[in-house]
């Protein structure tokens, strides 16, 4: 499945991509910002993005995604446990939101549940709060 990786964070690009690619996942672009353009050229089934560097906010980056993508999962990365952040999350469009501290393993789980073409999983105990 078309993947795109959007990790402002180069450490942490290789380890990301090689976890996706283990999950099943085919990482087609690696970036570190939104370039709706770039996204539609590409035209992946999922994304993944780590919202916490984004100047505008994590929900203006998942509207943007969706700007170049209505049908791509949208798998939001993130170290924001707040159910208000979260909840703006989802309604910007996002499929999952998983806290960065949840580990490879959830993180796979995301992957397959999107090659299912299922959302990932419930929302965080955070929102359920």
């Amino acid at each position: 499945m078309r993947t795109y990786l959007i990790e402002p964070q180069t450490v942490f690009v290789s380890y990301l991509t090689d976890v996706l690619t283990h999950a099943g996942l085919q990482v087609v672009a690696t970036k570190d910002d939104v370039d709706p353009r770039d996204i539609a050229v590409y035209d992946p089934a999922v994304v993944f993005v780590d919202v916490d560097f984004f100047e505008r906010g994590a929900a203006n980056a998942v509207c943007r995604i969706r700007q170049s993508t209505r049908t791509a999962t949208v798998i939001v990365l993130t170290e924001n446990d707040d159910p208000t952040f979260e909840a703006a999350c989802y309604i910007s469009g996002a499929s999952s939101v998983l806290l960065k501290r949840s580990g490879a393993d959830q993180l796979i789980a995301a992957a397959r549940a999107a090659t299912r073409g299922a959302a990932s999983a419930k929302p965080s105990p955070a929102l359920a709060r």
